[in-house]
């Protein structure tokens, strides 16, 4: 049984240096002719809608990434253990690595039309939203989050997050729509998603805000959860990654740590009291008892009427 196929494609595409699912096709086609790859079965794989019905994909896929092992193992291999065979056989630091969201079919125009282009963009920036975890129930989670110019007008995103010892990071590339940007997020070596949508800033691009979405896993049982969240343009420097914490939401704590970071800002009174107001302290979450008491009042219908 093919384990995490979807991320494996995603990951070893990002190491191969692909930047589209046609680069890709044309590489596992390269690898072997007569391959029952093609680009729309590639594309449902590597949304995770489908599996490969044909055993030598997997191997097609081993012989593109260079190594010996056989299709199998590719298959059913953890996406841990592929991870380390895929450094091992191409020389990527796949810690460090970009993995676009399933790569995209061709450029995204929309980017290359932006003010300024993606370099506008570009940058660190600290992370302000509520926490999640309902162990943290009330306080304020700074994040980091890099931009960078990818090719062919491409905007890869980096967000961390660091948390009950762990540090995160998840990768995507932006899609840009009309005055909105968008990112799907995931591990590197993980299938998990975030979501962000976010207002399109004009230069000097100073501020990102919008809305995040996803699971909360740092409970006694994952929640579905969004809240607001903004993104504010700070000196890029290893602090901004180090200093990834839970935030007590008192007055003067986000003005205080965009200055331990670098930022000095005019009205930094104001910002502070404004980001506050903005994020809040309480995600909106649903949680299995709100699905129970839905289900408790509709159930019977549904079987009443399937009967």
């Amino acid at each position: 049984m093919a384990v995490a196929f979807a991320a494996k494609l995603r990951v070893a595409a990002a190491a191969l240096g692909c930047s589209s699912r046609k680069e890709f096709c044309a590489r596992l086609r390269s690898a072997n002719p007569a391959t029952h790859v093609d680009l729309d079965r590639l594309n449902k794989w590597m949304q995770g809608r489908s599996l490969p019905r044909a055993p030598s994909v997997y191997a097609d896929l081993a012989a593109a990434i260079g190594t010996t092992r056989p299709g199998q193992w590719i298959a059913e291999s953890s996406l841990e253990d592929f991870t380390a065979e895929l450094a091992a056989r191409t020389g990527v630091d796949i810690a460090g690595l970009v993995v676009p969201d399933g790569l995209a079919r061709r450029g995204n125009a929309r980017a290359a039309g932006l003010f300024g282009g993606v370099a506008t963009l570009a940058g660190a920036f600290a992370a302000y939203s509520p926490a999640w975890s309902p162990h943290y129930r009330g306080r304020l989670l700074r994040g980091a989050l890099r931009l960078a110019a990818g090719r062919a007008g491409a905007l890869l995103a980096t967000y961390g997050e660091s948390f009950a010892g762990r540090d995160v990071r998840l990768t995507a590339e932006a899609w840009m729509a009309g005055r909105s940007m968008h990112l799907v997020m995931r591990e590197p070596v993980g299938d998990i998603p975030l979501f962000f949508s976010l207002l399109m800033p004009g230069p000097p691009a100073s501020v990102l805000c919008g809305v995040m979405s996803g699971f909360a896993f740092l409970s006694h049982e994952p929640l579905p959860t969004a809240c607001r969240v903004v993104f504010i343009r700070v000196p890029d420097t290893p602090k901004l990654d180090g200093t990834n914490r839970y935030l007590d939401p008192v007055p003067g704590a986000i003005a205080a740590d965009l200055a331990e970071l670098g930022l000095a800002v005019a009205e930094a009174e104001r910002l502070d009291a404004f980001t506050h107001a903005f994020v809040g302290t309480l995600p909106m979450q649903a949680t299995p008892e709100d699905q129970t008491t839905f289900a408790s009042m509709l159930d019977r219908q549904h079987l009443d009427l399937a009967g």
